[in-house]
């Protein structure tokens, strides 16, 4: 991809206080979570580049050997918000001429590449406009954001991160339908959804 390309910020930095442990690196289909999240990414060809924090050495001991930039955010307890901000910030400064961000989180681990390739797709068709998954209640991650939005995304703070923003005004986001590309958007907060979405 050139210059211009957007880039994939991967949200991993949280501690996951509902499911006990660094869900980062529960294992899913024989891979660590984040691992498998990431692969997903760097199967679209775009430049990735993931926010870590909690149990940071073990984490990126997960994605050593994977081409991708990894940003460390010290203030992850801040919140989601503060973990995408920071993402963004390290997007300006390493890939100061991205057309936008596509944001996503590591705690969706079947999601598929072809959902991501989608809104890749439509970004480059209409690269002014924010792209985000329809969930229930609204637009939700994975959601693409436009340049002219990154400065904005740059100064987020606290626990709100992409679906909020999404939500603030909704009239200027497309929305996708995930099931035209078989994405399985359930994320893993607790163990019995681990339990649940390795069972299924």
């Amino acid at each position: 991809m050139n210059a211009s390309s957007p880039v994939i910020v991967l949200l991993a930095a949280g501690e996951a206080s509902r499911f006990g442990s660094l869900k980062q690196l529960a294992m899913i289909d024989g891979e660590p979570m984040v691992r498998r999240a990431a692969r997903q990414a760097l199967a679209c060809g775009v430049p990735v580049l993931a926010v870590l924090g909690a149990g940071v050495e073990r984490v990126a001991s997960a994605l050593a050997d994977l081409p991708l930039q990894t940003v460390v955010h010290k203030g992850w307890r801040d919140g989601l918000g503060s973990s995408l901000a920071a993402g963004v910030r390290a997007v300006q400064h390493a890939h100061p001429q991205a057309s936008g961000v596509l944001v996503m989180l590591a705690d969706q681990p079947r999601l598929g590449t072809a959902l991501l390739a989608h809104l890749l797709a439509l970004h480059a068709q209409s690269p002014t406009q924010i792209i985000a998954t329809a969930q229930p209640g609204g637009a939700g991650p994975p959601a693409l954001f436009p340049r002219s939005e990154l400065d904005a995304l740059a100064a987020a703070r606290g626990q709100h991160g992409a679906r909020e923003w999404l939500r603030r005004d909704p009239a200027r986001v497309t929305l996708v339908d995930p099931t035209h590309c078989s994405a399985d958007l359930r994320d893993i907060d607790t163990p019995d959804d681990l339990r649940r979405f390795t069972a299924s």
